[in-house]
């Protein structure tokens, strides 16, 4: 770990600071994937659960091996990967210019993925809980790091018109998390199988658990995940207090574990930690032998928490859990190698290019030795 810290310092310091530039051509194609027919009780037919894709490429095609699928969070949709609410270029238009193609999703019933009244009640996040948790933490200090928020453009508050910009792109959301993670993991297999070859999975808060789970679905699909502050810690919510528990640990939907878990609530034995001062953290007991989650066993990971952010006390607890279960993980703590000052929401902040370009090394770093040997991919390979 000390040794990926120094090796990513080091980038940032060649890196120097990214000033924007203009956007770049791209080739762009759209697609739904997932979902199904179903009877609407009147004798009819309509369509659910599927998933909106926007695939964008380089004009001259690309030159990476691996497509990048972008998973955004909670309350979000694909245009955060777009461009910035500050006006500036967004993390899409990076990735393409330096040759990959990338594929954007809006979770299922969210944004251009159709939601319909059977899907269940739906739920929006308060302009000020954006606030206090996303955008203006400095303002209210709820956690110790919160204070060094810096890079968020504006003040961002009500009325601050970078701001308005990004809450006006905040959307409506179902409350029941096993049913968002559920269809995007029948969604996103189909994605899988539809692009047909080993994909990065860079995923984003809500998300890191939707990455776990199409991972663990199509393992030979996915060569390496990036979760951006993932979901978590395990087992509880510290944060945001609500219902939601992740069951399964790291999410609340089944994972596959080894030995196989049927009831996780029974089956799962915890124990609490606290390594850290102030922030506990429940992980398996070292006895009976922690259970593993032999599908993810093999896929490279990155874990990737900002210094300023409500994650960064419980990132590591989240690490934590994927070493225990046996998966090889690196932990990038941005402020450890110099990127400081960003919240929750970095890839919309100031130096959102200089996060992207450690993404982008270890990334190409992971090329020169692939995860494992490739399978066949599941289902045949289609055309975009």
């Amino acid at each position: 770990m000390v040794v990926l810290t120094l090796f990513f310092a080091f980038f940032f310091l060649v890196q120097g600071n990214c000033q924007p530039r203009d956007e770049i051509p791209y080739v762009r194609k759209y697609l739904y994937v997932g979902g199904q027919y179903a009877d609407d009780g009147n004798g009819n037919h309509i369509f659910r659960d599927q998933m909106y894709v926007e695939h964008l490429a380089p004009t001259k095609g690309p030159t990476k091996q691996q497509p990048i699928v972008l998973l955004h969070g909670q309350a979000q949709t694909g245009t955060n990967w777009l461009n910035k609410p500050d006006g500036g270029r967004g993390w899409a238009s990076y990735f393409i210019e330096h040759g990959y193609e990338c594929y954007i999703v809006d979770q299922t019933f969210r944004g251009r993925s159709p939601w319909i009244p059977e899907n269940g009640t739906m739920a929006a996040i308060p302009a000020e809980m954006i606030q206090k948790f996303f955008t203006a933490t400095a303002r209210y200090k709820l956690w110790p790091e919160a204070e060094l928020h810096t890079q968020w453009p504006g003040s961002g508050v009500i009325g601050d018109p970078i701001f308005d910009a990004y809450y006006a792109s905040t959307v409506q959301f179902i409350k029941s998390q096993t049913q968002q993670e559920t269809t995007i993991q029948a969604a996103g297999v189909a994605l899988l199988d539809r692009i047909g070859q080993p994909v990065i999975l860079v995923t984003h808060s809500q998300a890191g658990a939707h990455g776990w789970l199409v991972a663990d679905a199509r393992p030979e699909l996915v060569h390496s995940i990036i979760a951006l502050e993932p979901a978590g810690p395990p087992f509880e919510n510290v944060i945001y207090k609500g219902p939601y528990s992740r069951v399964w640990g790291l999410t609340n939907a089944p994972l596959t574990y080894s030995p196989a878990v049927v009831d996780p609530e029974t089956e799962i034995v915890k124990q609490t930690i606290d390594d850290r001062p102030g922030s506990r953290c429940i992980i398996q007991a070292d006895s009976p032998p922690p259970r593993q989650l032999p599908n993810l066993r093999g896929i490279r990971t990155l874990v990737v928490t900002a210094e300023a952010s409500f994650h960064r006390p419980t990132d590591w607890c989240v690490v934590r859990y994927l070493e225990q279960a046996g998966i090889s993980v690196d932990h990038v703590q941005l402020g450890d190698i110099g990127i400081r000052g960003n919240g929750h929401m970095l890839f919309l902040e100031r130096n959102s290019d200089e996060i992207a370009a450690v993404l982008r090394r270890w990334m190409e770093e992971e090329d020169t030795k692939p995860a494992k040997e490739a399978q066949e991919p599941q289902g045949e390979e289609k055309e975009l």
